[in-house]
């Protein structure tokens, strides 16, 4: 995690390098003055003690004004540090979500919608936090050495045992963070969890309603919730209470530095001043270490949280497949070649090899469902199958470019999903020219209906839309023939739609494929009648019929 991390670093100071050395400037110009001041004022109260007046109200006022510079300079600390979060924020995040779009699907379906969540967001903010207060972490860290040179020019004693407590109680506080770093790595995978109990209720949440089933999924959401708040809880009461131990010891050996201080000055080997400069600098020891506790920790925590935005990373494939095919050349033909999918010990599909042929309507039929959804699931590249090759005109669809091959691939499921917009954005987004959105409409019978429509093209999609359920899957279907994809991969909904939809969609359909390979999922005789071949599959069997 080393390598990772001083990667990393590296990567953020060439990404914010302006922003860092500005928050470096004003975090060295604060601390500095905070060093300063208890000199001052010590100063001040030895003059005061010589009775020299004018120098001792001289200092006074030299420390105020430094105490309004640092207070009115503060503000200006957080705005280059959101400055600089902002930006880290804003690349890790845009990274995330463009590092999505070049993750294979199979890669993407690791991941829970909670566990992805978290991963863009939550992670992020980790990872731009702690680098953004960074800066002001080695500063103070920097706080140490000058203190601790202050202390052996002002007495080797108070020095030795100040820097023996701090090595000693550092080794202990770095130990204490492995158990720490343990219940963090717990959080974060009941966080997870939770998260993703949220969006499975939400999305659910008409099915919950309609079979009156939220006291039985409730207890799942409530035990999830447990679990989350109890691992929170040990990570937060385990880090307060190594930190209240730690920071007890240290409170305790500053009492101890202060009398021996006091001391010496009640004996006359050391001024009054220097007492008050001990016990200061001994609360910013107090409050670095504060800091350093929380670094530990905080480094921990970055480390897991740049582990899992690395997973992103890491089944990012962008530019690994560079076989690109040709859209208007392309035949279409797909071939299964000895494919093993599945569970090894009881696999959709065993070695099985058939043909989609180009140019014709092909039906996948038999009575095993998770075959028809398995071989979707294969072309889509949802998944992966174990042996065998699957190809396009002859060429490995593992080794076409993402963005190639789904331009040259459209599909549609059984469950689909809009865009929170209106019918029109929907379609423009997939095809801009409009005209040829109204065309697909008229010709599959879409259009007279959405003009009825208060809105319209202008209506937003939504569970209140006003649109029959034939007609919502039809949106769904012209929005796949807006792509003009050569290939087109249609789900069992073709016979959800009412038969006056369902004849003009297949009216649609037999002019298309005399240029496209088209695989429909279907039990409807009338829509099997009408296919050109059909393709019946058990596990281990393809039984292929020309019509």
């Amino acid at each position: 995690m080393k390598n990772t991390f001083f990667n990393e670093l590296k990567i953020v100071l060439k990404v914010a390098k302006k922003e860092f050395f500005l928050k470096t400037f004003v975090s060295v110009v604060l601390r500095g003055i905070l060093l300063v001041i208890p000199i001052l004022f010590s100063l001040s109260i030895n003059y005061v003690t010589n009775k020299d007046t004018n120098m001792a109200v001289f200092m006074l006022i030299v420390s105020i004004v430094l105490v309004g510079i640092y207070r009115f300079s503060e503000g200006y600390n957080q705005i280059a540090y959101y400055k600089l979060y902002s930006k880290l924020f804003s690349f890790y995040n845009d990274q995330a979500v463009r590092m999505t779009k070049d993750n294979s699907m199979f890669s993407l379906s690791r991941f829970s919608p909670g566990q992805y969540t978290n991963m863009i967001i939550t992670d992020v903010d980790i990872i731009s936090g702690f680098f953004s207060s960074l800066v002001i972490r080695v500063v103070q860290l920097f706080e140490f050495i000058v203190i601790f040179i202050y202390f052996y020019f002002l007495d080797v004693y108070v020095f030795t045992f100040t820097l023996i407590i701090s090595i000693l109680m550092l080794i202990i506080a770095i130990k204490l963070g492995n158990s720490v770093q343990k219940y963090n790595e717990k959080r974060k995978l009941q966080l997870d969890k939770l998260t993703s109990s949220a969006y499975d209720y939400f999305g659910g949440i008409k099915e919950i309603k309609s079979f009156n089933i939220f006291d039985k999924i409730y207890p799942n959401i409530e035990n999830r919730r447990k679990e989350y708040l109890d691992a929170h809880a040990k990570y937060n009461v385990q880090f307060n209470c190594n930190n209240s131990a730690i920071l007890f010891v240290f409170e305790l050996f500053r009492l101890l530095a202060v009398i021996y201080m006091a001391l010496k000055a009640i004996n006359g080997h050391t001024d009054v001043g220097v007492v008050l400069v001990i016990y200061n600098y001994y609360q910013k020891i107090i409050d670095n270490f504060t800091i350093v506790l929380t670094l530990n920790v905080e480094y921990r925590n970055v480390n897991v949280s740049l582990q899992r935005f690395n997973h992103i990373r890491e089944y990012s494939n962008k530019n690994k497949n560079t076989t690109k095919l040709n859209k208007e050349s392309l035949n279409g033909d797909i071939e299964f070649n000895n494919v093993l999918y599945g569970f090894r010990d009881n696999p959709i599909l065993n070695h099985v090899s058939f043909k989609l042929p180009k140019d014709s309507i092909t039906v996948l039929s038999g009575a095993n469902e998770t075959v028809q959804v398995g071989i979707f699931d294969l072309l889509l590249r949802l998944n992966r199958q174990h042996e065998g090759t699957i190809t396009l005109d002859g060429v490995n669809i593992s080794d076409i470019n993402d963005e190639n091959y789904f331009s040259l691939i459209s599909s549609v499921r059984r469950e689909t999903i809009f865009f929170d917009t209106s019918i029109k954005e929907n379609f423009t987004m997939i095809n801009s020219d409009f005209e040829k959105v109204t065309d697909i409409c008229k010709l599959v019978g879409l259009d007279e209906e959405i003009m009825k429509l208060e809105k319209g093209y202008d209506t937003v999609i939504d569970d209140n839309t006003p649109l029959s359920m034939s007609s919502k899957k039809l949106l769904v279907i012209v929005r796949m023939l807006l792509k003009e994809s050569k290939i087109l991969l249609i789900d069992d909904v073709i016979n959800i739609l009412d038969e006056k939809h369902e004849k003009r969609l297949m009216d649609l359909l037999m002019e298309m494929k005399k240029n496209h390979t088209i695989v429909i999922v279907t039990h409807s005789k009338r829509i099997t009648d009408r296919s050109d071949y059909i393709l019946d599959i058990s596990n281990d069997i393809a039984k292929e019929v020309w019509k």
